[in-house]
This record gives structure tokens, sequence and C-alpha cells, in this order.
């Protein structure tokens, strides 16, 4: 597939990185050391220029295009370079941008901007974030088919009751999978005889019943429950929307904004939500507004901000903390902090641009900082699956590939080895991210 990417900034530069090596892929930027430095490291064609200008963009092989995506940091100019591919050519057009109003926009209009999909980056985030935090100690999670399957990933804990068992032995529920376990830095396709191990990273898919049921096993207390105290830090559109997402599950939420301004604007658009005006850095502050006896308190501003709070909010006694991170390399560092769930919105915005780049695939969710793949897959005529016992296919499928589910005519499967794949047929499954390439090629 021929995909233009235009925009390589951290966002873009991610985008390239994931594709490079499975697409024909140019990408466009205006810093010439970005150009120099994507051109050399990856397998791509780098242009150096303005995306909105049709020549710059004829320069990159517009024309040749399947996809556009536009990534710069400018909302405007993602809208203005999706309206000039869409001009000159007949390739998908997507647009990465921040703002919820020109999402809402686009929702209305969408034909007059010449923009197929828009991504808002802080909605994905902030969805991606309540999703997480509101199933009992995931560090992921996902949907799909229509929220028909659930994929889950649990850290193991030396005192949880499968640790030290074999996955024949502690995969008892009818509907999940045992599909993969993430181990140091090293992917592991488990069999029965597979001991999961302390500080193992366990990826389940199954019935969102059946993977709520498994992750209370785990943490039987960190159910978030309606009534239960939830405070989210920052009343930007991540914070404003994570609240909002809240709200809409029956939560009552806090939102805590410095600017009065705001803070006043916030407490007339949002119902359900509490408004409190002050800084959210002041232990004092914190204190006053009942952050210590708060389940759960998400911090949704900077990277250093968001690192800050987290830590007040537990040393005040917030029982639980979640956190937006920018800056990969700042992961760790939350980590080891003891901030329980982390989302970022690069990764987020990857997997939705996954899903309509990758062949064959409908949705994706990419696990442990891309070791490792959740995929939904539609199985068409000619597949290896297709027709075949998933026994059977096995052998002509990589080995870092597992069937966790299968979804029929809207009816979910748990597979076994005899179980036959049918085209048209929804596949969920875990694959190691470096069995990609042959996964596709199988598939």
């Amino acid at each position: 597939m021929r995909i233009v990417v235009v925009g390589a900034g951290d966002v873009g530069t991610h985008i390239a990185r994931d594709l490079a090596d499975t697409h024909d892929l140019s990408v466009v930027d205006t810093d010439p050391e970005r150009i120099e430095s994507l051109g050399s490291s990856l397998d791509l064609a780098a242009t150096e220029g303005d995306g909105r200008s049709l020549d710059v963009l004829e320069a990159a092989d517009i024309h040749e295009a399947d996809v556009v995506i536009a990534s710069t940091d400018d909302d405007a100019v993602n809208v203005m370079v999706c309206g000039a591919a869409a001009n000159v050519t007949d390739a998908f057009t997507i647009a990465r941008v921040k703002s919820g109003e020109l999402f809402d926009t686009w929702q209305e209009f969408g034909d007059t901007f010449g923009v197929d999909r828009m991504l808002c980056v802080d909605r994905l985030a902030a969805t991606a974030l309540v999703r997480t935090v509101t199933l009992p100690g995931a560090l992921a999670a996902g949907t799909f088919v229509d929220d028909r399957v659930e994929m889950a990933e649990f850290e193991i804990e030396a005192d949880h009751e499968i640790a030290n068992q074999r996955v024949a032995d502690a995969d008892r529920f009818p509907s999940l999978t045992f599909a993969g376990l993430l181990r140091d830095d090293e992917v592991v396709i488990p069999t029965g005889e597979t001991v999961i191990e302390p500080g193992d990273r366990l990826v389940v898919i199954g019935s969102p019943s059946s993977v709520r049921r498994f992750a209370t096993t785990l943490s039987p207390t960190a159910a978030l429950d309606p009534e239960d105290d939830v405070v989210v830090i920052g009343g930007d559109e991540i914070g404003c929307r994570t609240a909002e997402l809240f709200a809409e599950r029956g939560f009552t939420p806090t939102l805590i904004e410095h600017d009065p301004e705001r803070a006043a604007a916030l407490g007339e658009r949002l119902s359900g939500v509490s408004i409190e005006e002050g800084e959210a850095t002041s232990a004092a502050f914190l204190r006053d507004v009942g952050v210590g006896d708060a389940e759960l308190v998400v911090s949704t501003l900077d990277d250093e901000t968001n690192y800050l709070v987290s830590l007040l909010a537990r040393r005040v006694g917030a029982d639980h903390t979640a956190s937006v991170v920018d800056e990969r390399e700042f992961v760790d560092l939350f980590d080891a902090a003891g901030v329980d769930v982390t989302v970022q919105p690069h990764t987020v915005v990857a997997e939705e641009i996954a899903r309509a780049t990758r062949a064959h695939t409908d949705e994706a969710a990419i696990l442990e900082r891309d070791s490792a793949e959740v995929l939904e897959i539609t199985v068409e005529q000619g597949s290896e699956l297709a027709g075949e016992a998933i026994e059977d296919a096995a052998h002509d499928l990589p080995d870092g590939f597992v069937i966790g589910a299968i979804v029929r005519e809207g009816s979910l499967t748990t597979p076994r080895g005899g179980t036959v794949v049918q085209v048209g047929d929804h596949v969920v499954a875990f694959a190691d991210a470096d069995a990609l390439d042959a996964v596709a090629a199988a598939l």
C-alpha cells in the first residue's frame, strides 16, 4: 500500500516507524533535520516542504497514494493537507486533530473538508483511559467487533492466585483465552504447560463479562464503583472528555481546573461533574477538595505536572492514580513511581491508524511498547484460515500468532483446536510484532 504521511513530529515519526517496513511510505515535513533523519534510518521516501502545497505533495507521489495521513501539530494544516490531497487523488485521507470542536464540526459536515477519517487525539486518549481504569487492575484494555470481544493486559503479582500456575490450570473461564505473555523483553505464546510467572504481563481475550470476572480474581478490591470518588486533574479537552465519560458511566467525578474563567465555563458545559478551581500541585488544596478520600485520581496535564500531581495524590491518601503521558521515554518513570495506569496519546493514535492501513485488519491494539498487537481480522476467501480448523491452519501461520476469539453472525465462540474458521468470521488474535508481516501475508 502506498502511504503519504505529512508531518514528522513525534506522532508522525511514530507512525512512519510503525508503517515503513510493511508499506511503500513517503514522509513530508518542513524540517530538514527530521527529513534527513527519517530518510537515513527508515526505508521510505522523504520530502522536505509544506504539505499544503500541491507541488510538494506531487513530489511525494501523491497521485500514487492509497492513504494520506496528515499528522502535523496544527489542526488547520492537517485539514488543508487532506483537502489538497482529496482534490488530486482518490486516496483515503486521515487527519489528526486535537480540537474536539473541530471534530464535532467534521462529524456534521465531513464531506466539506475532504477528510475521510478524523482522529481527535485527546478524545481517543480519554476513551482509552476510562476504559482501562474501569476494568480492575488492567494495564491496557480494548474492545473489538462492536464491543462483543474485549482484550486486557494484566501484570501478574506474586500473591495472585494464578502466579506460578500452568496455563492449563489457571485458564478456568469458558469464554476467555490466555493469548500471550509479555515477559521482560520476550513475547511468550503460551501452551497449556507454560508456567505463569510473577512479573509477567498476561494478555487475555474473550467476552467482556469473562474478562471482568477474571480481572476481579486478580484485584477483587480494585473494581471502580459509581459510588467511588473519582478526581480528574485538568480542564482541557482530554480532562473534560474524561470527566464526561465517567459521568456517562454513572460516576459523579470532580474536575479540578486552575483557570477561573475556564472553570466557570466547564461548570456550565458539564452535567454530573463537580468543578473545583485551584492548583493541583498544592497538597493543601488537594486535601481541601477531598483528594485524600478518592478511589482514583486521573492527571491529564503536561507530563511533568502529571508526575508531580500523581505523587502528591498518593501522598495525601488517594487509592489509585492514572495519568496521560505524552513522551514515551517517561513511561518507565511513571511506572516506577507507582502510577497504576498510563495512557500515551501517540500510541492510541497509532492504533487507530493501524486499523486504517493494515490490510484485512479492522482493529488493532498495540501492547507493551510495540512488542505485540491484538488484531481484529475479517476472514476473506483465500486466507490461510478460511475453511480450516485452527489446529490445521496453525501449520501455515507464524509461531507468534494466537486466535483469542471468533465472532460469527454476532455470536462469540471461544476457539479450540478443532474450531473451523469460516469466510466472514471476525477473528480477534494476539500477534508478536515480529510476526506481523508474515501474518499479513498469510491472511
